[in-house]
């Protein structure tokens, strides 16, 4: 009996053992590399970044500081990411626009001094999406859609990952290279989608536009516009923003449904907004002038009128709506709670 059950105690143990350690070894849900030479002779840089499931970042990144001068400088960083950054990431990466992104992405430009070449790897629960990028320029997106724009947030996220974990400053102003990069890409986007198309939905007063109207759960919302960022919450409401699409709602903390709405058009401190592409009712677009709103509106129950920091600003209120102007140009409209 001994001899029998012996090998089979063994095995059991080998196997609780092999368990033990696959559940410590997991895969990164995205792994990053990137080789950077130049743009001076001699210089070089090699980053590689793992994220996984729980927030875990491990950084590793090694190069020269310029002109190749001393030895290769190489630092190994550890961080976690926050559970909100964490789900944003997560989000990006199950997008259809991420999961579209190509195997590979060919050069766009002939380099003469600064070659990037990068790979992506995606691990997911069905299959693993890897994306090879060849002599890498971000910056042409400043010229137009050189690269898709979901490559262009991805890459911005790593960024400020990779700052994160090794306790950087994080740049700004125009050393912030990836805000111009993904705002240009927001303009780029919301000129391609605008169109008039009668078939469209129309922002109504007193309700809203579609399934982003008054009274709405937020499941709903985001149903239909995509998960939203969580931001500033206060005593009876939480807002929730969706740059891409050009809305802003806020939510009541009780019972979670839509309280008021705004639609942005380049609001002068809203400028994370992309510009919203629906239409309004009565024949108003953003193009429309404050005698324009007041002709279809009738007379507001409320005008008020200021000027901060050279820009002038105007707000007409009507029942169940209201339009906001700067220096003439209409860029927001409100739909405000009951």
């Amino acid at each position: 009996m001994d001899f029998h059950t012996r090998p089979l105690y063994v095995t059991a143990a080998v196997l609780i053992a092999w368990a033990a350690l696959a559940q410590e070894v997991k895969r990164p849900v995205l792994s990053s590399h990137d080789k950077i030479d130049g743009p001076f002779a001699g210089e070089y840089h090699v980053e590689d970044l793992q994220v996984f499931q729980d927030g875990k970042v491990v950084y590793v990144e090694e190069g020269t500081k310029s002109m190749g001068v001393g030895q290769p400088e190489h630092s190994v960083y550890e961080a976690t990411i926050g559970s909100d950054d964490m789900r944003r990431l997560t989000q990006l990466l199950d997008s259809r626009e991420v999961r579209s992104l190509p195997k590979k992405v060919p050069a766009k430009i002939r380099p003469i001094d600064f070659f990037w070449q990068k790979s992506l790897e995606i691990n997911r629960p069905d299959k693993t999406q890897k994306i090879q990028i060849e002599n890498f320029y971000p910056f042409l997106n400043m010229q137009g859609s050189a690269y898709p724009q979901a490559l262009i947030e991805l890459e911005c996220t790593l960024q400020d990952i990779k700052t994160t974990a090794a306790k950087r400053e994080h740049p700004k102003g125009e050393d912030d290279w990836c805000k111009a990069l993904v705002n240009q890409g927001k303009k780029l986007t919301s000129q391609a989608d605008c169109h008039e198309d009668e078939a469209q939905l129309k922002i109504v007063a007193g309700e809203g536009w579609g399934p982003v109207r008054i009274g709405a759960a937020s499941k709903t919302v985001d149903a239909f516009l995509g998960e939203g960022q969580s931001e500033r919450k206060y005593s009876d409401v939480f807002y929730k923003d969706y740059p891409m699409k050009g809305i802003q709602v806020a939510f009541e903390n009780d019972s979670g449904t839509v309280h008021n709405i705004y639609f942005y058009n380049g609001q002068q401190d809203m400028r994370e907004f992309g510009v919203f592409c629906g239409q309004v009712d009565r024949g108003i677009t953003w193009h429309s002038s404050v005698d324009d709103v007041k002709r279809a509106y009738g007379q507001p129950t409320g005008e008020f009128s200021g000027t901060y920091g050279g820009v002038t600003s105007k707000r007409l209120v009507f029942d169940g709506i209201d339009f906001r102007f700067e220096n003439g140009k209409m860029v927001r409209i409100g739909i405000p709670g009951r």
